[in-house]
């Protein structure tokens, strides 16, 4: 199936299983109208779970399916097919684009294979990356435009939460066509 929006506006961003909590820092006060990004310190991912006295002492149905509390190794594998409506970066109008996808210190990038003049790129690139959960859950894909003087221009950039998606009970069935053609 073809979504015509982002698999995390179709599956609830994920969090079937795991919601996220942000973490703030000092005492919120109602007169205060400071901007809540400067007390904002990171996010708790995780589930609550109130039981009834009776049900105490009973095996808790929460432990099924949860990981264990230590690093696992997974493989991310990043099919890129392509952009559309990109924002032109270079003086004629168009963009010399490519893209850099980025997990924790891990940083792969397509720059040697760059579109020339080109705002609805196809791309057909394939990255792999070896992650570490929960450290590099991050994932960021860029989209740059390559210019030969000066450093390139960042055109657009996504984030998505791996961990999310890979504890997910929909992780299986959502992912790339089995076959694409333009």
């Amino acid at each position: 199936q073809i979504y015509n929006s982002e698999l995390e506006n179709e599956f609830d961003n994920f969090e079937d299983w795991l919601c996220i909590f942000p973490l703030h820092r000092g005492k919120a006060n109602e007169d205060e109208d400071g901007n809540e990004d400067e007390h904002f310190l990171g996010k708790y991912k995780g589930s609550f779970y109130v039981y009834p006295t009776e049900e105490a002492g009973m095996e808790p149905k929460v432990s099924q399916g949860i990981p264990r509390n230590r690093p696992i190794k997974v493989l991310v594998r990043v099919y890129i097919v392509k952009a559309t409506n990109l924002s032109p970066a270079d003086p004629n109008g168009k963009a010399d684009p490519y893209v850099v996808v980025t997990v924790g210190q891990a940083q792969k990038n397509t720059k040697e294979r760059y579109i020339p003049k080109q705002l609805n790129p196809v791309f057909g690139e394939v990255v792999e990356l070896t992650v570490s959960f929960p450290v590099e859950s991050e994932l960021t894909v860029a989209i740059l435009d390559h210019d030969l003087v000066g450093s390139d221009d960042l055109i657009g950039e996504t984030k998505i939460d791996l961990e999310n998606r890979f504890y997910s009970k929909h992780r299986a069935n959502c992912g790339v066509a089995s076959q694409y053609d333009m």
